[in-house]
């Protein structure tokens, strides 16, 4: 790995480290799950790991599963796993002000997740955002594929509704980013976000909940427009922008005094003569 990215030093508190740990360990379970649903389902286990290696995305793999397993055309199933990821293009947006502007940016863009994104979000430079991010991506990257070939090699041995993963992940995910929600403008996309999944979820296909509580960045989107349209508008229309800008006095000469109607006061030059 080193080989491919810089060596990531010791630029991250002990914290992340721990945060690492216990997604990585959640994650871990979570592919187990995953790779007994997709042997039950009647993969074969070279099938399940390319999937887990190529895919990288939990929800898409699931909902891949899901719906070649309850008769689906494969390329239904396709739609619907680039459907469900399609909450990546906000990630996108998220890792680009400390992703390098460089060739690693390419390869690292295949680690944008969940959970890298989180991780990187509880640091504050760059440079730790982006050690993070790497550290978090590896894990998952290792870790994915290789507890989905030991769920696939276990088949019906794992419940993950009995073991109530489902549950603790989302529940994990929201303790990182708890830092970022003391923003009020976070907060409240937030809160809106989690409204429109919630409002939606019962009415549509499984899993594309949640990818509708990207919507209310169309609304950000709109507010910004608008905003910089006013802004565009008020400086067009300033003495400054529109070049009359007012002629400067001579040096060592103050500029006369001008009555209501347009006549020198009594104070200036032009009065006094």
């Amino acid at each position: 790995m080193s080989s491919v990215f810089r060596t990531i030093d010791r630029v991250l508190p002990g914290s992340t480290y721990r945060d690492v740990a216990i997604v990585t360990i959640t994650i871990t379970a979570v592919a187990l799950s995953y790779g007994a649903i997709s042997a039950v389902s009647g993969f074969p286990w070279w099938q399940t790991l390319l999937l887990a290696m190529f895919a990288l995305g939990g929800a898409a793999e699931f909902t891949f599963v899901g719906v070649i397993a309850a008769g689906g055309a494969p390329i239904l199933a396709v739609l619907a796993g680039l459907l469900v990821n399609s909450r990546n293009f906000a990630f996108g947006v998220a890792v680009g002000p400390f992703f390098p502007q460089d060739w690693r940016a390419l390869i690292a863009a295949h680690w944008i997740n969940d959970e890298s994104i989180a991780v990187s979000r509880t640091v504050n430079s760059d440079r730790a955002r982006w050690h993070a991010f790497l550290l978090m991506g590896a894990a998952i990257a290792l870790m994915w594929p290789s507890g989905a070939m030991v769920g696939q090699w276990l088949g019906n041995v794992i419940d993950a509704d009995l073991l109530g993963l489902d549950a603790a992940f989302p529940i994990i995910l929201f303790c990182l980013i708890r830092g970022d929600l003391k923003n009020k403008s976070t907060l409240t996309l937030t809160v809106a976000g989690i409204l429109v999944a919630v409002l939606l979820t019962p009415i549509l296909p499984l899993g594309l909940g949640a990818v509708t509580s990207l919507s209310v960045f169309v609304f950000v989107a709109g507010g910004w427009l608008i905003r910089t349209a006013i802004r565009k508008r008020r400086g067009d229309s300033s003495p400054s922008a529109a070049g009359e800008e007012p002629a400067p006095s001579p040096a060592g000469q103050e500029p006369p005094q001008v009555d209501r109607d347009g006549v020198a006061g009594p104070n200036s030059r032009e009065g006094r003569r």
